[in-house]
């Protein structure tokens, strides 16, 4: 079959455009996305091609140079990334995903692929320029071997190396969905302390990428019928950085530090000095003002350029801070200017000085629809500046609504809404509900239940067998008499826990309801202090997630659902009716199990009042 193969069933190949992506180990391969590989075939293929040719890709976060195989990042510095035009394929030895060939190698191959489609000539070796080698035994089965290793003490070669899979083409399922084009709203993230943004010390940028693709992947989830139906596009989401300014070496401010620094415990004072020291260069005037002037220049230079990239974008702003970063903006937002007069009043802790440090505050080129504040120490900075109330007609200027949320164990965050009010005090802040959904407690049950309920019946049975016989001299109630009884008690335990969560919502709409009258101006009534749901997995020990609590919102579905929340209810498109509902975690399913070993006490005592009566 394959000599008595015709030109005609040659096809040429269909290329496809990857990048190169550095991390700490090895460089890895992307592919762009068909969208993107598509509009850079094009650029590719134009007669009007030249070396200043560039194609936006990304969302258009990112430019490509076609003639120089660059790609550069547009709203932020990161180092530039090379690009190729791809076509073949090897599997590594360590990694599962299939690398592309060299541009000049793949063009080789090619022409070998074709001679053995057009003449039926197959298994010819193919000697690449690094003396490996290529054999393509059929248009399905072509392999690469590696060279031979030869023993410094013999001359014979060792056993060689596993060969590689070559493959042809790109499998489109491997490569990552296409953004839609349309933006409904821009999100400017900045960032805290330090450099580096999570336990995996990674930038800004990095864990903002992160949080743009959860968003991306909660609109198809959520808004899945609106998404489909184009009326809902995505969220972009950007980061601001004002970290590098600061300890730039322009500031010397680096410099200073180093000489002052004690040489023990060196990792610990690095990382001090990196991360923790920022907050007391924020209470310092001078270094105050580069930080909120850096913070301001940056989201009106972002604004720009993404206005200048968007021409058609009709869409709101939002702004967000994580930690000091949400202080940053607070403080910005709080000395905007309004077009119309708005009185902002600050009651002072007594004796106090209400005066402020002689800070020229900058002007943002946009009034934000929200901002997010995120495991935010605000409260404790109002504090420490004397404030001993904002009051109901506190609000920023230019900036409506505000949101402040927060992990339960995050020892950074503090709440907000007492100090508008002091009678919210006690009243619990609002639960974040969670990303999947939640079932009722009788229907969560039910399917928990469904799943092991028979193992518990069967358990609880054999025990009252046991203890029956332990104590009680006479035959034991049939298995049929036993497990009606296991099960009363079992749905009288559900049916108790089905009440207790009914009377949470209950109380839940009724804290929301009467803080609606007590919150007053900020945020138009609406709550402020949002609590994230911890995991069960976190419930174990307390202290222990406070580590990681502080850095858990780049990562956060719940978080980035109250946001896209925020954003399409303004433009009055309500999520989906259905979302993905989650399954009973495993510590829950042993703490309703545990109830009903427990309540088997009672069981037991029903069994024996009617079992001799019987």
């Amino acid at each position: 079959m394959l000599q008595n193969r015709t030109t005609a069933e040659y096809a040429p190949i269909k290329h496809h455009w990857f990048y190169g992506v550095e991390s700490e180990e090895k460089s890895v391969w992307k592919g762009f996305s068909m969208l993107d590989s598509k509009a850079l075939e094009n650029a590719f293929n134009s007669p009007d091609l030249n070396e200043h040719t560039l194609v936006q890709t990304d969302g258009g976060r990112y430019d490509v140079n076609i003639m120089n195989r660059t790609r550069d990042a547009v709203y932020w510095k990161e180092n530039t990334s090379s690009v190729r035009r791809c076509c073949w394929f090897y599997k590594g030895n360590t990694d599962a995903r299939y690398i592309p060939y060299t541009e000049h190698i793949a063009e080789k191959l090619e022409e070998e692929y074709r001679h053995g489609m057009t003449t039926g000539e197959w298994h010819r070796r193919l000697i690449l320029p690094n003396d490996e080698m290529v054999v393509m035994h059929g248009p399905s089965v072509m392999v690469h071997f590696l060279q031979t290793s030869v023993d410094a003490f013999s001359s014979s070669p060792q056993t060689a190396m596993r060969p590689r899979v070559v493959r042809r083409g790109v499998v489109e399922s491997e490569l990552d969905e296409p953004e839609p084009q349309n933006v409904d709203h821009l999100l400017l993230l900045c960032h805290g302390v330090g450099s580096t943004c999570d336990m995996r010390f990674r930038s800004v940028e990095a864990v903002v990428e992160d949080f743009r693709t959860i968003s991306f992947q909660l609109v198809k989830s959520h808004y899945k019928s609106s998404y489909d139906s184009g009326l809902v596009g995505r969220v972009e989401v950007l980061p601001i950085s004002w970290h590098f300014s600061l300890h730039s070496q322009e500031s010397g401010i680096d410099r200073r530090l180093n000489n002052v620094t004690l040489e023990s415990i060196p990792k610990m004072r690095n990382f001090f000095n990196d991360t923790i020291i920022d907050v007391l260069f924020y209470t310092s005037p001078m270094f105050f003002q580069n930080i909120i002037d850096t913070v301001c220049s940056e989201m009106n230079r972002i604004y720009s350029l993404f206005k200048a990239r968007n021409p058609n974008f009709k869409g709101g702003v939002s702004v967000g801070g994580h930690s000091l970063g949400s202080v940053i903006l607070y403080d910005l937002l709080s000395h905007q200017i309004p077009e119309v007069s708005v009185s902002c009043p600050k009651t002072y802790v007594k004796g106090s000085t209400a005066s402020e440090p002689c800070i020229i505050y900058p002007k943002l080129n946009f009034h934000p629809d929200a901002c997010y504040a995120l495991g935010s120490p605000l409260a404790i900075f109002e504090c420490i500046r004397g404030v001993e109330m904002l009051g109901q007609e506190f609000c920023l200027p230019t900036c409506k609504n505000f949101f402040n949320i927060f992990h339960p164990y995050d020892p950074i965050a503090y709440r907000m809404e007492p100090m508008i009010n002091m009678a919210l005090k006690d009243v619990k802040p609002f639960l974040i509900p969670h990303h999947k959904g939640r079932k009722r407690m009788h229907l969560e049950l039910k399917d928990t239940m469904a799943r092991v309920g028979a193992d518990i019946k069967q358990k609880l049975v054999e025990s009252i067998k046991s203890t029956w016989d332990s104590m009680w001299k006479t035959p034991p109630p049939t298995n049929d008499q036993l497990e009606q009884v296991v099960e009363e008690e079992m749905e009288k335990e559900a049916l108790k826990e089905e009440s207790k969560h009914d009377m949470d919502q209950e109380k839940e709409v009724r804290n929301y309801i009467i803080t609606q009258e007590m919150l007053g101006r900020l945020n138009d009534g609406r709550r402020v202090d949002f609590v994230l749901q911890e995991a069960p997995y976190e419930m174990i020990n307390e202290y222990l997630s406070a580590v990681t609590s502080h850095v858990c919102y780049w990562e956060s579905e719940d978080t980035m659902l109250l946001i896209l929340r925020e954003v399409y209810d303004a433009l009055h498109i309500q999520p989906d009716s259905s979302v993905p509902q989650h399954s009973m975690t495993v510590q829950r399913t042993r703490n309703i199990v545990s109830t009903h070993l427990h309540s088997a006490e009672e069981g037991y005592s029903r069994l024996y009042n009617l079992g001799p009566k019987e």
